[in-house]
């Protein structure tokens, strides 16, 4: 359960004391940076001298009339130095060497559409990672992320830039927005030591704001408020209430702020200045980890065993990984002049694991333990992703990089694992303290996944197994359906994460999938069980009723946070309310136009489509975030579907009592409305148990038997009719139970199922 929103502010609030309100007014930004802060880079981008030149003259937007006065960036870094030059090349070999004082890690957070791809892309050219024909494509590498406009995985790329003197290295973490993709907000701020929370000016604080602002806090990072868009406000107004919103929901004050406009690239160098100046470097314990580390010197000798002796542990988290095949698009950088770095390039089946190192050194050829797998792997490469995969000598303390191994199955490792090496026989597994702080998420919503038709289940399973490398928070078991054949129920952390993950099996691997409707983990508690028991999942496939040793079933709850414009909160209470099974919890008014609300709700509900109503009677306005599910009592029962007294296990549904008639009621409607008449009549029935709750009838066709007849007596007529009824009862007793269903006959009947 996240903490609320106001627990923690005022111990912020007492302990930064307050602006006065002379101060607040005479707030400026300002985009302008000294000459201390130059850039260095490695990327060919002969354009970037004329962009910054234009960027020095561009005309101001409107809001260079507001008291927080945009003002042009001046042209101070110099242009980026290509790959090749000698000083770029150098730095890059010496890597290595680098002190964790000169290192910043920092993952970029905020709610859906405030800018953070925007924002990142401009500090990645305007560091000449990046050149003006990449821009806008390296964050959102994905073919599903550039569809639908959103991030979906989170981007690692390692900056250089030169401030008083000194050369610094930040990795920039670029995460998802979406509440779905919470899980990849966790795991990039356990690699990092700060979070730039962006906030849309125009918008101010929503929903995720506040999620991800909890979550950075609790676990100690520190926080540094951004505001975005300012090109976009006219007039001083929307921003005093975003920064009122900041200080009263965060208890972060407004002289924290740093104010930025991405699409004008305004406001850049000042971020990456405060950057440097108020993210703390990593701790860590610096030194060589492993023996192949060490110089060629004697066995024995002094100066071997003095250097054993100053050997630490290498740590390392892991939280992230991929495949060839699902990389979206990351791929080793194009060797230097035939140099093909410290290692082969990457085999199709390697695996490529993103880490933050905590302690020592990882180099190639270094053998590296799984702490929680107990798996032994040998590293192939290492390096630094800039903006590719760009190889080096070694990964040291506090950065943030990659390493490549073969042979490592999905099975061998999760994300959260930590990496470790006992480099010499004074060091033992115990001595090794696994990273702490990384939260592992379980799925709240399952769905079966069925390969098309003609397909087979193989080639689905091999692709799932794949681009779960890529996406950990997806489990997966077989299932096994008369009706569709062979499949895989997949766990998923909401309906977004679902569908995407669907589009990415298509369009990276060419799978096309029947998807049943999704549905929530239900669990039940054994008689005579201690109350602390780990409770048991209940499925269809796995259902029990009460008389079979179950004491009670439950269903899970969460809470329902939405942030709502005043005119739409009567619309959005009374959906909640009455179709959705809501129950306010908490209504607070925020300022003049916004209010917001708590609902406790079935996770269920949530997944039928309450985040669609919420966006729809809001006209997209209202944001929604949920918290953790929490397991109650609930009278829970399994709705079967049989189709000429052959039930079909595929539509079968766990709903509440109270609902179990209206659920069947919409499958037997859609199963009548979809199915092939045939010569004889189709009775579908929708059951609890014995109990028939719902029944509709196929009717068969009927030929006229009597066209021939036009006069006479009515006995030959009647003759002929009861020959055809004769004749349908014993076609009926033939045919019972072999009706064929089409998959499209199927997904539409399992889309009334769908809670």
């Amino acid at each position: 359960m996240r903490v609320g929103f106001c627990s923690l502010v005022q111990p912020l609030k007492r302990r930064l004391g307050s602006v006065s309100s002379s101060s607040r007014h005479s707030l400026r930004w300002c985009a302008t940076s000294s000459s201390s802060l130059n850039i260095s880079a490695f990327e060919t981008a002969a354009n970037t001298a004329e962009n910054a030149a234009a960027d020095a003259t561009r005309s101001v937007s409107a809001s260079s009339l507001l008291k927080y006065t945009i003002e042009p960036s001046a042209a101070t870094m110099g242009a980026p130095r290509p790959l090749h030059d000698e000083r770029a090349c150098h730095t890059l070999a010496m890597l290595a060497s680098f002190p964790p004082s000169r290192i910043r890690n920092f993952a970029v957070v905020a709610h859906v559409d405030h800018g953070k791809t925007t924002l990142s892309d401009a500090v990645l050219r305007r560091t000449g990672v990046l050149s003006g024909s990449q821009v806008g494509t390296y964050t959102d590498r994905l073919l599903v992320e550039r569809q639908r406009g959103i991030t979906v995985k989170a981007q690692t790329c390692s900056i250089f830039v030169v401030h008083n003197g000194e050369e610094f290295l930040l990795n920039l973490i670029d995460t998802p927005g979406h509440v779905d993709f919470q899980y990849e907000v966790s795991r990039s701020l356990s690699a990092s030591e700060a979070a730039l929370l962006l906030v849309d000016v125009a918008q101010g604080i929503e929903a995720q704001t506040m999620a991800h602002f909890h979550t950075a806090l609790e676990r100690g990072l520190t926080i540094i408020p951004v505001f975005t868009k300012m090109d976009t406000v006219l007039s001083d107004v929307p921003v005093d209430r975003a920064l009122q919103e900041l200080e009263d929901s965060t208890g972060l004050l407004r002289r924290e702020v740093v104010f930025t406009s991405a699409k004008e690239q305004l406001g850049v160098e000042g971020l990456l200045r405060t950057i440097v100046e108020r993210v703390p470097p990593p701790v860590g314990l610096v030194g060589l980890s492993d023996l192949r580390q060490l110089p060629p010197l004697l066995p024995g000798s002094a100066e071997r065993t003095a250097m054993e002796k100053k050997m630490v542990p290498l740590r390392a988290l892991l939280f992230d990984s991929w495949t060839s095949e699902c990389g979206g698009g990351l791929r080793r950088a194009a060797p230097r002049g035939g140099d093909k770095g410290n290692s082969s390039d990457c085999s199709d089946g390697n695996v490529t694991c993103l880490i933050r190192v905590i302690d020592g050194t990882l180099t190639a050829k270094t053998v590296v333990l799984f702490y929680h797998s107990h798996r032994r792997c040998e590293a192939l490469e290492v390096g630094i992703i800039h903006p590719e995969l760009r190889p080096t000598t070694a990964l040291t303390a506090g950065m943030v990089g990659y390493v490549t191994f073969s042979k490592l199955s999905r099975e061998d490792f999760s994300v959260g694992e930590t990496l470790y090496t006992l480099p010499t026989r004074t060091f033992t597994r115990e001595s090794i303290v696994p990273v702490t702080g990384f939260k592992r998420v379980h799925p709240v919503v399952f769905a079966g996944f069925y390969p098309d038709e003609g397909e087979y289940i193989t080639q689905l399973r091999e692709a799932v197994e794949k681009l779960r490398v890529n996406e950990p928070a997806v489990t997966m078991e077989p299932l096994d359906c008369p009706a569709l054949g062979a499949g895989l129920q997949l766990g998923f952390l909401g309906m977004l994460h679902m569908q995407v993950f669907q589009e990415r099996l298509l369009a990276e691997f060419g799978q096309r999938v029947l998807v049943t409707p999704p549905l929530v983990q239900y669990k039940y508690r054994e008689v005579g069980v201690d109350a602390e028991a780990p409770l048991k999942p209940l499925t269809v496939h796995s259902w029990r009723w009460l008389h079979e040793g179950v004491s009670c079933y439950l269903e899970p709850y969460v809470t329902v946070t939405i942030i709502t414009p005043r005119e739409h909160f009567q619309g959005i209470d009374s959906e909640a309310l009455q179709q959705f099974r809501g129950e306010q919890l908490d209504m607070r008014v925020l300022d003049d136009a916004r209010i917001l609300v708590r609902y406790k709700m079935p996770l269920a509900d949530l997944v039928r489509g309450f985040f669609d109503v919420v966006r729809s009677v809001s006209h997209g306005y209202a944001s929604l975030d949920y918290d953790d599910p929490v397991y109650e009592e609930a009278d829970l029962v399994k709705v079967e579907v049989a189709v000429q007294k052959s039930r079909v296990s595929a539509l079968s549904v766990i709903c509440p009592r109270s609902e179990a008639s209206a659920v069947g009621k919409r499958i037997v409607s859609s199963l009548k409305s979809n199915l092939t008449r045939g010569a004889v009549d189709i009775p579908l029935q929708a059951m609890v148990g014995a109990k028939i709750i719902a029944r509709e009838t196929v009717r068969a066709y009927r030929k006229d038997v009597t066209a021939k007849i036009h006069a006479g007596d009515i006995s030959r007529k009647q003759k002929k009719w009861n020959d055809q009824k004769k004749g349908k009862e014993r076609m009926a007793r033939r045919t019972v139970g072999t009706v064929t269903l089409d998959q499209s006959v199927l997904a539409a009947a399992m889309g009334a199922t769908s809670l």
